[in-house]
């Protein structure tokens, strides 16, 4: 049963308003291990050849440079053949291999992250031309100190917990291609909310063997298997919180609606979360949210398909934990057009949902 409003608003839309300074300013130190303190030439301590990197457990990991030797050079090196995606050095890490055996590389945050602030990170991997398997996912942890943990093993997040004093969050990470790449570089990015102690970053396979999910999940694995990435390129940044003035209207972030779609694909996803965030902070505000649809059906089963879409909404907050008794939604068909309906492209612009933010009233 669609849910009436009893009162419209009759208001500009408005892009969303976002409360801050400016952002964008990288908080990696050393993000793309350019900072060397000698050219590399041969299996050493990322610390012996790198400025604020290090390696939190007892395994090596390895840096090329393009001022190396031939096995630690820039193209080519012993375990294949790449360019840099940004300057002349990358490093290489094994994410899985043998009993478990991991390499990891660990490094400074120019600050320590602030509490319920939205972040984003990103870095690039490429798979080595040696290796034999490829990774399905990637995921990093972000820790409260720097860290240096006895044996080669997995730092899984059991073993993790055992260590006094250290808090971590792990965050899982979204790749744009294959990770199975080894011509290019695979960008992996994720948005995560601080909890106000991250201020080192390691990266690597926090799974041991058996919970690693591999690309080729059925394929026989050999002891002599093994995935090696090159990893580049790190970038973290403060992100500006959202905040939504009351009383005006926003459209939802999403790709158009097909002309009877109306679930939510990930931008919208990815946008009703934000609005969750907004509305979990702010206990005193009610949301009303209004779909619309453009006029290739009948007046009926247009506003059939708006409804649905303000519903999908609607239900997707409360599942996520908003009660319902703070959201009213209905369908308006295609009774509400934007611009004057004489270009083409407008049709596709009223296949939306527009909402808006409101006082509680007593």
């Amino acid at each position: 049963m669609i849910r009436k409003v009893t009162r419209i608003f009759f208001a500009p839309i408005f892009s969303l308003l976002l409360a801050g300074p400016v952002f964008g300013q990288n908080l990696v130190m050393n993000p793309s291990f350019e900072n060397y303190k000698t050219c590399p030439i041969n299996i050493t301590s990322f610390d012996t050849v790198l400025e604020e990197v290090s390696l939190p457990s007892s395994s090596s990991g390895d840096y090329y440079n393009a001022c190396g030797s031939g096995d630690f050079g820039v193209p080519t090196n012993f375990k294949g053949t790449q360019e840099a995606p940004d300057g002349s050095g990358y490093v290489g890490l094994y994410f899985y291999a043998l009993n478990d055996y991991r390499e990891y590389v660990q490094l400074n945050t120019t600050k320590t992250l602030r509490e319920k602030h939205p972040y984003k990170i990103s870095l690039q991997v490429s798979l080595s031309e040696t290796s034999s398997l490829a990774l399905k996912n990637m995921s990093l942890i972000l820790v409260n100190k720097k860290i240096k943990l006895p044996n080669s093993s997995a730092l899984t997040g059991s073993r993790l917990d055992l260590q006094e004093g250290l808090a971590f969050q792990k965050v899982k990470l979204k790749p744009n291609k294959s990770m199975a790449n080894t011509d290019d570089w695979v960008t992996l990015t994720a948005e995560f909310e601080a909890k106000g102690f991250e201020n080192h970053i390691i990266i690597g396979n926090f799974d041991n063997n058996t919970e690693t999910e591999l690309l080729d999940s059925d394929a026989h694995v050999l002891s002599s298997d093994f995935s090696y990435y090159y990893v580049d390129n790190l970038n973290l940044e403060e992100l500006p919180r959202v905040n939504y003035e009351k009383d005006k209207i926003y459209v939802l972030e999403r790709n158009p609606f097909e002309p009877k779609g109306y679930e939510l694909d990930a931008e919208a996803i990815a946008s009703v979360k934000k609005i969750f965030k907004y509305l979990k902070e702010n206990a005193e505000v009610r949301m009303k949210i209004t779909g619309h649809s453009d006029n290739a059906g009948k007046p009926g089963y247009d506003k059939f398909i708006s409804s649905l879409r303000a519903r999908a909404v609607a239900l997707y907050l409360t599942k996520l934990g908003i009660d319902d008794s703070r959201i009213v939604w209905e369908g308006v068909g295609s009774t509400r057009p934007l611009g004057n309906g004489k270009i083409k492209e407008d049709h596709l612009a009223n296949r939306r949902v527009e909402f808006v933010m409101t006082e509680i009233e007593d």
